[in-house]
């Protein structure tokens, strides 16, 4: 999927990690079991290291969202009821039981943007790993696989709960996401705008590693696709031509 190159990255290896096994009833009820990632590797199922690259693994992408879009700037304003809003999603199996009660509680001010950056801390963003400093600033972020192609059950709140592994985010409005950084100009912006949510123009840019390189215009976006069922199949390439095996 080729709207920027680290895009195009991540999506690929999703499909591809897709072989190992992911499919939503078994993902579903295996989510919260996060002590299998830290076993030992020899002792755990091949699946698991599948798992947690998909959920986890930003393969560099920083590069683009951090050091040219500079996202971290942004998303450090962002409260949660707007990351809510644009299709973010958040793991509850991730939060503290003291978050938890205190979200029960209504003690969360949830347009406070700094327990945005808490979330990202405690690795509860589906799909969006963040690094904090000591200060509590956002340094940095990357998004991985899950990103587009996890979403959660709705079990503690809507675009709160348990994740569901290989779903299309359909929520996700990736274009207005997009359209907050500060490096952005205000026309391209506007045209990442127009995608709406659960979709994406995997043809609208590339990205070389240093700048974002225009493909086609005017944008056309296709619609998010989930990536279970494709046990067996070694590679995928989804484009709006169709998906090419």
């Amino acid at each position: 999927m080729r709207l920027i190159g680290a895009f195009s990255i991540v999506f690929t290896l999703a499909l591809t990690f897709a072989i190992s096994g992911f499919a939503p009833p078994t993902i579903a009820r295996e989510h919260g079991d996060r002590s299998a990632d830290r076993d030992d590797r020899k002792h755990r199922p091949k699946h698991r290291d599948g798992q947690a690259i998909f959920r986890y693994d930003t393969f560099g992408d920083e590069q683009l969202w951090t050091d040219v879009l500079r996202m971290h700037e942004a998303i450090a304003t962002v409260d949660p009821d707007t990351a809510l809003a644009v299709g973010l999603k958040v793991d509850v199996d991730a939060l503290p039981r003291e978050v938890i009660a205190a979200l029960k509680a209504g003690q969360v001010d949830l347009t406070n943007p700094a327990v945005t950056t808490e979330l990202l801390r405690l690795n509860a963003v589906v799909g969006v790993q963040g690094k904090v400093d000591d200060t509590g600033h956002l340094t940095s972020v990357g998004v991985t696989c899950a990103l587009c192609h996890s979403s959660v059950d709705n079990s503690f709140a809507p675009g709160i709960g348990k994740r569901l592994d290989g779903w299309a985010n359909i929520d996700l409005n990736v274009g207005a996401i997009v359209a907050l950084s500060p490096a952005l100009p205000e026309e391209l912006k506007a045209e990442f705008r127009t995608w709406g949510p659960g979709k994406y123009d995997p043809r609208h840019h590339a990205f070389d590693g240093v700048n974002l390189i225009p493909l086609n215009s005017p944008s056309l976006p296709i619609v998010i696709p989930p990536i279970y069922g494709l046990k067996g199949v070694g590679f995928e390439t989804f484009t709006a031509d169709g998906p090419i095996s």
